[in-house]
């Protein structure tokens, strides 16, 4: 939901007050429509890697083929980049407590223009941890409503080793909170392009064929009215008639998807050496990118931070 909002509003009313200067036209807004280029790139090269179909410079039947390929590929690269996110978020949240995807939604008003016209609020959509010089630290005190002020920080100083019951446990967990959003962001900005090569790698695989082909107009079950029933008995012959053509089509592409994903890993049967473990090692070195940048974002957690000044409660203290 926070997605669909955020981008229709890139494609709708973000522009429509840049382009108008609205005088309550956001930053945020700006950065916000840096989505709109990114799809309709896509768009645009899946486009043109099937407009070449019907030049008459190429063969048609090949020119599709390639073309279908090549538009997957495009489909997959922002699939793969986008999932292999969690392959960092995930670990790092479960060893360490910490949620660097945190959401959180800002509403603002703004000033009416006239003195007829209603504030209309303004939905920002932003995560807690998403600047490292200035994570939303307000948001993580009273975290919940029957709990301490500073829980939240309790817990994530509990989990990671600084100790419990500290008297300003926030003041020892925000270092160590900065330290895993730098680790966290670099490795994910490094493994997920790794992972999107994995994902067009997948698409050049043959096993694609028996999707396209299932996804081509010749394989779609045409629906044929019986004359005899009614028209509304004949709708709803029609609407599962589709279902029946969408389900075809999902199993195809699931099964596609398996066996593309064994002949990556597989390699070419004709092929010999690097050539026919180039997607073991390509897959490897993604999956070694995202292993290596969430074991370096924990290990950064548990050994953050001046630990020798924070007191062992189970010993004995002296003050002088």
């Amino acid at each position: 939901m926070r997605s669909y909002q955020k981008t229709t509003s890139a494609f709708t009313e973000y522009p429509v007050k840049g382009l108008t200067g609205h005088k309550k036209s956001t930053f945020y807004e700006f950065l916000a429509m840096g989505i709109v280029p990114y799809i309709l790139g896509s768009a645009t090269m899946m486009a043109v890697f099937n407009g070449v179909s019907f030049s008459p410079n190429f063969a048609n039947k090949a020119a599709k083929a390639k073309g279908n390929k090549l538009a997957l590929g495009v489909l997959l690269f922002g699939v793969c980049k986008s999932l292999s996110k969690a392959l960092i978020t995930k670990p790092v949240k479960w060893a360490t407590g910490i949620d660097t995807e945190m959401p959180y939604q800002k509403v603002s008003y703004t000033i009416p223009m006239s003195k007829n016209d209603p504030p209309i609020p303004n939905y920002e959509q932003h995560n807690v941890f998403e600047s490292r010089d200035f994570p939303r630290y307000d948001i993580l005190y009273n975290y919940k409503e029957d709990k301490p002020r500073n829980y939240y920080y309790d817990q994530i100083a509990k989990k990671n080793g600084l100790g419990k019951n500290l008297e300003a446990s926030d003041a020892e967990v925000k270092p160590m909170i900065k330290d895993v959003i730098s680790r966290s962001r670099t490795a994910k900005s490094l493994s997920t392009y790794a992972w999107g090569g994995v994902g067009v790698a997948l698409a050049t695989q043959n096993s694609w064929d028996s999707f396209f082909n299932a996804l081509s107009k010749n394989a779609w079950v045409r629906f044929k009215p019986n004359t005899n029933e009614n028209k509304f008995i004949n709708y709803v012959d029609k609407v599962g008639n589709v279902c029946r053509n969408s389900y075809r089509i999902a199993r195809s592409f699931g099964r596609s998807l398996v066996a593309a994903s064994k002949e990556l890993y597989k390699g070419p049967v004709a092929e010999k050496g690097f050539n026919k473990h180039a997607g073991k090692a390509l897959l490897g070195f993604a999956a070694g990118l995202s292993a290596l940048g969430a074991i370096n974002t924990i290990y950064g957690a548990k050994t953050s931070g001046d630990r020798k000044f924070v007191i062992d409660n189970k010993k004995k203290v002296t003050v002088d």
